[in-house]
């Protein structure tokens, strides 16, 4: 420090500073006495090197600080997005055109779109122009296209049309990867199979089915079929050209399965008195009876009566009737319709009794099996069996048990002794049921009904499902009384509902269940 020193002592020059100085604005950070309180004076710099006369006077222990220009305003940058390789903001010298700022973002990939490009520019006011940009001109240096970009431009690099949404195929059915392929500019038949992995053991190579589609006129614009053709796919991968067809955007290739390939491999399960039992493979079309005499016939120890056959396809329908009887009954309302003089204690007493009962069948619907049982009558009689409507056409995954003659009867519900009782030759259902103990004060009487032991349901409500007198019934080995719960005052809907729910809940125990 120098007495009378001047900024201008320090800073002789621009060419004493780095390049672009903020000239309008600089400081000197004077520390003032008695406390050497720091103080800011500011100065602008470009009057003082252009004035030194008017520079101002420096201190002992002044700090002058210099800002460049961009600490006070934004970098000069243009913002490259989309098809480039290195997209981003990039500075700009004001000298720079649109080529320029692509190149620095690397160039363009090679999805992107030349014939378009759009540049969006900040207009003084605040509203956004864009300009839209052959970018292959920009990029040959047509000065119409290749124009100087400002900062805060932004350029946009498109990808091409075929890239976003390209041109494609598909091949459904028997091949290794089925699915949706790429369309290649001379692609045929042949070509959309290998790229799908071939066809499985499983397809068929005499047939094919290729679905052209096109846009329809209508506004919603939809793809429509606009044709089939049938060919041979072996024919079209030896190269036949009438079966080797070009494709067009939007083909489906089908390729069919063989008739009857599910069958392959098929088995059924046979078990109980029978002579040989064990899984069996089956062919297409053949019945119980050919099952039966392949295993050598029924022992003499088999009660044909009590055959147990299920099914898959049954199981499930067995499973979504199940399901939608829970449903019906979760929905039902329970509330209880009483006379005038019923006490709000008692009613609610039967409300609560109502709900509990809808709880306890919707449990046991839910606890119950799902057997999967179709109803059929064996017979000893293979060829009076044999054309008879039982002898049904086995399916993969059938079973059928054929079992020993039940030594019981069973007894079940709203009885005082649920029980299985010693079969007695001749005697009915009100034999069986004083036997158990007779029915509870709880019992609908009314709805008493017998499961057979071929899974058959008979009953004896009056003017309902079924005629006669169910107690009258003669009972055979392996037959099956139940007596339900009477319902809780409620709708005649919710009461029609928790029948079937104990009907089918029970059929579905006994089903499950091995009658000695």
């Amino acid at each position: 420090y120098k007495p009378e020193m001047k900024l201008t002592d320090l800073v002789t020059s621009y060419a004493d500073l780095l390049p672009e100085p903020s000239t309008r604005y600089a400081e000197i950070i004077r520390l003032s006495a008695p406390d050497y309180r720091p103080v800011v004076e500011t100065f602008d710099l470009a009057t003082a090197l252009e004035h030194p006369d008017k520079a101002p006077k420096l201190e002992p222990l002044d700090t002058v600080q210099i800002f460049g220009r961009y600490d006070f305003e934004a970098d000069p940058e243009v913002l490259v997005t989309g098809e480039v390789r290195a997209p981003g903001r990039y500075r700009t010298s004001g000298q720079q055109h649109l080529r320029d700022a692509i190149y620095q973002a690397g160039g363009v990939t090679p999805d992107a779109w030349l014939d378009s490009a759009q540049l969006f520019r900040r207009q003084q006011d605040g509203t956004t122009r864009v300009f839209s940009i052959n970018l292959n001109d920009a990029l040959a240096g047509d000065p119409l296209n290749n124009v100087l970009v400002q900062p805060r431009d932004r350029i946009l690099v498109h990808r091409h049309p075929e890239q976003v949404s390209p041109a494609s195929v598909y091949v459904r059915g028997d091949v290794a990867r089925p699915g949706r392929y790429p369309l290649a500019a001379n692609m045929r038949v042949s070509d959309l199979v290998q790229s799908a992995g071939g066809l499985l053991r499983s397809a068929n190579p005499d047939a094919g089915d290729l679905t052209h589609y096109a846009f329809s006129n209508n506004s919603s614009g939809e793809r429509t079929p606009s044709g089939h053709q049938d060919l041979s796919l072996a024919a079209a991968l030896a190269g036949k050209e009438d079966q080797n067809l070009a494709l067009h955007a939007g083909d489906v290739l089908t390729v069919p399965q063989q008739a009857g390939w599910n069958d392959i491999g098929a088995t059924v399960t046979l078990r109980g008195e029978v002579r040989k039992p064990g899984v069996y493979g089956i062919r297409p079309g053949e019945h119980i009876s050919s099952l039966l005499s392949r295993a050598g016939g029924l022992l003499p120890t088999a009660y044909p009566r009590a055959a147990m056959f299920e099914r898959n396809e049954v199981r499930e329908l067995q499973q979504k009737s199940r399901q939608d009887l829970i449903q019906r009954l979760e929905q039902e309302s329970t509330t209880v319709k009483t006379s005038a003089s019923t006490t709000g204690t008692e009613e609610a007493a039967l409300q609560q009794a109502a709900t509990q009962q809808r709880q306890r069948v919707l449990e046991a619907l839910r606890k119950a099996p799902v057997s999967g049982r179709l109803v059929i009558h064996l017979r000893p009689d293979r060829k009076g069996f044999a054309s008879s409507p039982d002898d049904i056409e086995l399916r993969a995954g059938d079973s059928l048990t054929v079992p020993k003659q039940p030594g019981a009867v069973l007894v079940i519900g709203q009885v005082y002794n649920s029980n299985a009782l010693t079969f007695t030759p001749g005697r009915n259902a009100s034999w069986y049921l004083s036997h158990a103990g007779g029915p509870t004060e709880l019992a609908n009487k009314g709805g008493i009904f017998i499961i057979r032991s071929d899974g058959s349901v008979t009953g004896g409500k009056q003017g309902g499902f079924w005629s006669g007198s169910v107690l009258s019934a003669t009972m055979g080995p392996g037959d099956t009384i139940v007596v339900p719960e009477r319902p809780v005052l409620g709708s005649n809907r919710l009461k029609n509902v928790l029948s079937v729910a104990q009907i089918a809940s029970s059929a579905a125990l006994v089903a499950a269940v091995a009658i000695p």
